[in-house]
């Protein structure tokens, strides 16, 4: 009897931790915040915390606490607008549905580059190691692509793509080919991700994303895994800082525009 309530315990526990791991975190800070909303409904001086605030009170980061307010955006419960930050929708609080909070609308945008910093900065460093004259030549070809594509055709990033999968094909590892592959795909399906990303500005990314390009090609010329690594991380942390900066002014435009 003992042995059977522990073997029935050990697949409770291993339900209970698949169910976590397969509930995103920015959704639970978006039932956070919306069970927050409930909650001060009834008066009518409450505001929202600013994300920084909400960041401080609910123990995440803020790019956690942005997908978190982008997920309410996309339900029409709330609203960023500039100066005036994030304002509940009046006419959504009495219909908050939590069901509909655990919807999984993709992954979040910050979410997805955290993974690609975490897989594709390893990749470069193992590239590095395995790259052949005829890679380098590929990734350059890539660059140039990048270089003729219009503003329009850049923010869909297709030279981009085939540059960082070209460098997971130079591992050597079908693997880690198929997981940042994977990761590639998410992106370009992530309502969340064309969310954020339509506020990016090409003319003002461009020659900085190219330039990151090229000092990861300058890394793996040198067959230098860790300059690569470094250099992999740089242009994947500047894309994350860019993107943050684009949305946060995209929002203040469009709330300016509001008043």
């Amino acid at each position: 009897m003992a042995e059977n309530r522990k073997d029935e315990d050990e697949r409770a526990g291993g339900r209970k931790v698949r169910l976590l791991a397969a509930k995103r975190l920015y959704q639970v800070v978006a039932r956070r915040i919306a069970r927050m909303i409930e909650e001060n409904q009834g008066r009518p001086d409450w505001r929202l915390p600013s994300e920084r605030e909400l960041a401080e009170q609910l123990e995440v980061s803020r790019t956690v606490v942005r997908e978190a307010v982008i997920a309410l955006e996309m339900r029409g419960i709330v609203e960023v607008r500039g100066r005036a930050g994030i304002v509940v929708l009046p006419a959504h609080v009495n219909a908050l549905s939590f069901d509909a909070l655990n919807t999984d609308v993709g992954p979040g945008p910050f979410e997805l580059l955290e993974a690609r910093l975490a897989l594709e900065s390893s990749a470069t460093a193992l590239a590095a190691e395995r790259a052949t004259r005829y890679d380098i030549m590929e990734l350059e070809e890539c660059i140039e692509r990048m270089q003729l594509e219009t503003d329009e055709v850049f923010l869909n990033e297709k030279g981009d793509r085939e540059f960082h999968l070209t460098i997971a094909n130079m591992t050597g590892n079908a693997i880690i080919l198929s997981m940042i592959q994977a990761l590639w795909d998410q992106r370009d399906t992530s309502r969340m991700w064309q969310r954020v990303h339509r506020h990016i500005h090409a003319p003002k990314v461009r020659a900085l994303w190219i330039g990151d390009h090229y000092a990861i090609v300058a890394a793996l010329k040198m067959r230098n895994a860790e300059a690569a690594r470094h250099a992999m991380e740089r242009h994947i942390n500047n894309v994350t800082d860019e993107l943050l900066r684009a949305d946060e002014l995209g929002r203040f435009s469009s709330g300016e525009a509001d008043e």
